[in-house]
């Protein structure tokens, strides 16, 4: 049985932050749900990125149970993440998976949501610089791409997507599977040839 991410997209997501994580999430063989958030993204089942990228997606916000996931990952983009905040759906399924520890990914502004909906409180955090200033917690730190605290994993940005997918990934799927992907994508490769 595979495992069930969630991701919700409300109207003005970051598209790089999004792609990036259904890729690497569906890559290591998690089911990855897309969910509209916003009422005109939920009319017509397409979501529209900050850049007007459109992407269709499985269900409604309304229609996803709790109880059929295994985690759920926000992705950034400012307007986007209004959407996430302003979503009473999004609120009561991130506290349904937090409850029972299972992971929570949020990367650039998305935290904030993390935030507005009482689930980043005082665990170490990260998130696109400036966005902290309206998170009431101390515990941020700035210059990692990806935090681990708990059963929640922060990142920054669009740059630091592709990290924040393999860090969900290790954690849903375990290390092997990860690393065989990180080694198909040329991720090693990468590091090892110190491109930065």
């Amino acid at each position: 049985m595979s495992i069930r991410v969630l991701i919700p997209l409300g109207k003005g997501f970051e598209e790089v932050e999004a792609v990036s994580v259904i890729d690497v999430l569906r890559r290591v063989g998690c089911e990855v749900i897309l969910a509209a958030v916003d009422e005109e993204s939920q009319k017509t089942l397409i979501a529209e990125s900050q850049s007007g990228l459109k992407i269709g997606v499985n269900v409604k916000i309304t229609e996803v149970l709790a109880s059929s996931l295994d985690s759920i990952v926000l992705p950034g983009g400012w307007e986007g993440t209004q959407n996430l905040i302003k979503s009473k759906e999004v609120g009561a399924l991130l506290a349904d998976l937090h409850k029972r520890g299972r992971v929570i990914g949020a990367i650039c502004a998305a935290p904030l949501a993390l935030f507005k909906h009482d689930i980043l409180t005082n665990q170490n955090f990260t998130c696109y610089p400036s966005i902290e200033e309206n998170i009431a917690n101390q515990n941020y730190i700035p210059h990692q791409a990806v935090v681990k605290d708990g059963n929640l994993i922060t990142s920054r940005g669009p740059a630091t997507a592709l990290c924040f997918g393999f860090a969900l990934a290790k954690e849903l799927v375990g290390e092997a599977k990860t690393r065989e992907v990180q080694s198909g994508m040329l991720a090693y490769e990468f590091n090892k040839n110190g491109v930065e």
